[in-house]
């Protein structure tokens, strides 16, 4: 391509940067695909207009031009990576898998091609070929120091053999002190998760306690800090939007104290209802943040904005829905938020045992930074404190309706819970899903929730009460 066209491009894009920056969404979209059309493999050009699309809520569109792209490059795997990437942060996992599938056959995979493709198997829900992709990227030569492999490897199966070779993997990777502290941890959560499955609660709770305290070496959590932001929140007020309801859209938020059964929830409601499962959005979150930063809770018009968003990223541009689920439990904290923009909304949230929360909380190896106390029973204590606090005051001071479903009620009663959950929401009982693909489940439960329903959850504590004797601070729920 000679140089002027190269430099007409280039300015063409830059005019696209720009009115994407002064948030001139139409503009910069018509420029872009202008651009696209003339030289529909440049990746630059690409990524922005996917960028303007998802921003929009045109996720479907945006996963699809990335799925192109990859086509276009040749199936390029550096390409092919990021645009798998993009595709699993849209949710768009059977695009973000088809772009696996492509690159795979096209050439030897990368470490870290394979490691994707495995994770978005893992979540998908197709827990073998995830099993198989992780071994092959293991075997291909990805950096567990960087890559927590072995933790995700841990939950594609339950695991019933003493002598199982991916036990053996753990165990030399918890104990090699060649690795770093938080690294060394994911094996070993991984190893908890192995013993519990063979019953062997000893081990699992021994493994748990030494894989807790090293991620507690090179990671803190300030309970102070989470007073504070607990007693910030009760005396905060928020303006009401001027935004009309917004038609038929009722956003549910599906919250609690995080693994409470708030994904299972999500998933079994969405089935019996109708209602569209968008996942752990943490759009509120977000919004939630800007709003207290720019200090706009007090300002109509910044709450219908932000409601606006909120509502263009929640129903997206997939098949349409009356009833659209979030089961992000961390929206417990701006509750007052979602209330103010959605005075129509529906909140259920989950209770369960404390004693079987905070032993499932110490379990995991979570990826956030708002989940830094659950790897120590002196701040998970402190932490159930301020959600009760938070939930007793929003009960108290909101007036959207919320619904109080335990989880042990859900598991032993599924039906009748299910039936109780879609009269709340206003659904009729055994509506069919707006989409046959389960949302994709990017949590610490992926792996429970694409089991069918069990009880064992329930009073899991007492196996490990023996060892782990921190538990019994918990006590009943009141």
């Amino acid at each position: 391509m000679p140089n002027d066209v190269h430099e007409q491009i280039d300015s063409e894009f830059a005019a696209a940067k720009a009115a994407w920056a002064r948030n001139d969404s139409a503009c910069a979209e018509a420029m872009l695909r202008a651009l696209n059309a003339r030289v529909p493999a440049r990746e630059d050009v690409v990524r922005l207009l996917c960028n303007v699309l998802r921003n929009q809520g045109r996720l479907s569109a945006a996963a699809q031009l990335a799925l192109d792209l990859c086509g276009a490059s040749n199936f390029d795997q550096d390409v092919c990576l990021r645009s798998a990437d993009f595709a699993r942060q849209c949710d768009r996992h059977p695009v973000a898998a088809r772009i696996c599938d492509d690159a795979l056959a096209h050439g030897p995979a990368s470490a870290d091609l394979l490691l994707l493709a495995a994770h978005v198997a893992r979540e998908a829900g197709d827990f073998d070929l995830a099993r198989e992709r992780y071994l092959r990227a293991l075997d291909a030569g990805v950096d567990p120091e960087r890559q927590h492999v072995f933790g995700a490897l841990a939950n594609t199966r339950r695991f019933t053999n003493l002598g199982d070779p991916d036990i053996r993997r753990f165990e030399r990777h918890f104990h090699d002190s060649a690795y770093s502290n938080r690294s060394r941890a994911s094996a070993g959560f991984g190893l908890a998760k192995a013993r519990n499955d063979l019953e062997d609660y000893v081990a699992a709770a021994k493994a748990l306690r030494e894989a807790n305290a090293m991620v507690r070496s090179v990671q803190g959590w300030d309970a102070a800090f989470w007073r504070l932001f607990v007693t910030t929140r009760m005396d905060e007020r928020v303006a009401p939007s001027i935004r009309s309801a917004l038609g038929d859209f009722v956003p549910v938020f599906i919250i609690g104290v995080p693994r409470s059964g708030t994904t299972l929830t999500a998933s079994l409601l969405a089935r019996a209802s109708g209602a569209r499962d968008r996942g752990e959005l943490r759009t509120l979150r977000f919004i939630a943040d800007q709003l207290v930063a720019g200090r706009h809770l007090g300002s109509p018009s910044a709450l219908a904005e932000a409601a606006g968003l909120y509502h263009v990223l929640a129903v997206q541009d997939d098949a349409p829905a009356k009833w659209y689920i979030d089961q992000d439990p961390l929206n417990f904290r701006h509750l007052h938020v979602a209330a103010a923009m959605f005075p129509q909304a529906k909140v259920i949230h989950l209770r369960r045992d404390p004693r079987d929360t905070a032993l499932s909380l110490w379990s995991q190896d979570f990826a956030h930074h708002d989940m830094a106390f659950a790897y120590d029973f002196g701040d998970i204590a402190p932490y159930m404190e301020g959600h009760d606090a938070l939930m007793q005051h929003w009960k108290q001071s909101l007036r959207v309706p919320i619904h109080e479903l335990d989880y042990e009620n859900l598991v032993t009663d599924t039906e009748a819970t299910l039936a109780s959950l879609c009269d709340f929401i206003g659904a009729p009982a055994g509506g069919r899903s707006p989409s046959d693909e389960r949302a994709p489940v990017q949590s610490a439960s992926v792996w429970q929730a694409r089991q069918p329903v069990y009880s064992t959850s329930v009073g899991r504590w007492r196996h490990y009460a023996p060892y782990v004797p921190e538990l019994a601070q918990f006590g009943k729920r009141n």
